[in-house]
């Protein structure tokens, strides 16, 4: 437990939340006729991960002022690829959509 610091905690959370993002991008591509994906389940998803991540940087930030360490630049571009993964699945289902309504 001692090899492990405050930053190794905090990026599990950010990791978790790529890979979801990630797979469900996956999804949004490969899906065709069955969605298994559909705009209310991307919105939660998408919020929730968003948020999070967002105030699990804002703590980091908090504990690491209390206890005198370094920023955590890792971190921060990890909530920005959380945030930019967020919009992409959202652009990728407006994409799939407009198509799906015009066929």
């Amino acid at each position: 437990m001692e090899g492990l610091s405050i930053y190794d905690w905090s990026r599990l959370i950010f990791i978790t939340f790529i890979i979801s993002l990630i797979a469900i991008s996956t999804i949004l591509l490969v899906q065709r006729k069955r969605n298994i994906v559909n705009g209310i389940t991307l919105a939660i998803f998408s919020l929730t991960s968003i948020i999070v991540s967002g105030i699990n940087l804002i703590i980091i930030g908090y504990i690491v002022d209390e206890l005198n360490l370094g920023g955590d630049i890792i971190s921060s571009n990890m909530f920005l690829i959380i945030l930019g993964l967020g919009i992409l699945n959202w652009i990728i289902y407006a994409k799939k959509n407009d198509k799906n309504i015009s066929a």
